[in-house]
This record gives C-alpha cells, structure tokens and sequence, in this order.
C-alpha cells in the first residue's frame, strides 16, 4: 500500500522501537524490543511495518512453521487505536499474505482471541477451521 503519506513496507532492525511503542499503546507486554529487532533479521518471519508520514502506526508479523514450510502463522497484527476503522489491519494482514505465499506457503493460519473474529474471517477472508484447541504451560 502506498499513497501520499501511508506506506506498507518491510520492516529492518531500526523499525524495532517503533514497532514497541504501538504495542505499548494497548499496554501490550508479550512482544519485546529485542522481538521484534530478532524477526527483521529472521528470513522466515514476516515483518512489515505501516508508516504515515515515516512514524510507524502499525505492523504484522509472520512467520513460515518450520517443520511444515508450507505452512504460516500470522503472530500479530496491530494499528495504533487513533487509525483504527480505516481498513488498514486488512492491508497489513493483505500484505503479510502476499509475502508468505510469495516464500511458498499454502496454507496461512491465525490464531486470534474471539473479538477478532469478524476481521478475520470476514474482512480478510479467512475460513474458520477450529483444528486447536489453545493450551499453555508456563514456567
């Protein structure tokens, strides 16, 4: 996506701080800095970033599954709340897939809360396969 002002681009090492303080916006603590420093340089993740005006206001990331590379996950997708509403989510999320079917993958999946449902499979056009059942065990 390129206009004016908005672009949709591949995301480098020096986007890492600004991919942080969107995440911090929505008192996001899952995803580090060095996170998002290790995906840009990781050739089977998917980092883009949105820019308006060069200030990131938005990001994807994906990732090939390594032991199934035809195979993709979408980590996470997330806009600054002050952009929301204005189909931007859906280009990033456009964008990541194109990346990832360019690399080879068949099959892109997203694991996402229930609320964003309706983004997924309607606007970005996803099917819902209920194959997983969420678990964690945490140290």
């Amino acid at each position: 996506m390129k206009s004016d002002f908005m672009q949709i681009r591949k995301a480098k090492t020096s986007d890492a701080q600004g991919s942080f303080k969107v995440i911090q916006c929505d008192f996001g603590k899952h995803i580090l800095k060095k996170d998002f420093e290790l995906s840009s340089k990781n050739k089977d993740v998917v980092y883009l970033v949105l820019e308006d005006q060069k200030k990131i206001i938005g990001y994807v990331l994906g990732f090939i599954v390594p032991t199934r590379r035809t195979e993709a996950l979408i980590h996470e997708v997330r806009i600054l709340g002050s952009y929301r509403g204005k189909n931007l989510g859906k280009k990033l999320v456009d964008a990541c897939c194109k990346e990832l079917f360019a690399k080879g993958v068949k099959d892109i999946y997203a694991e996402i809360e229930s609320e964003l449902e309706k983004f997924y499979c309607k606007t970005c056009k996803f099917k819902k396969v209920n194959n997983w059942i969420e678990v964690v065990k945490k140290k």
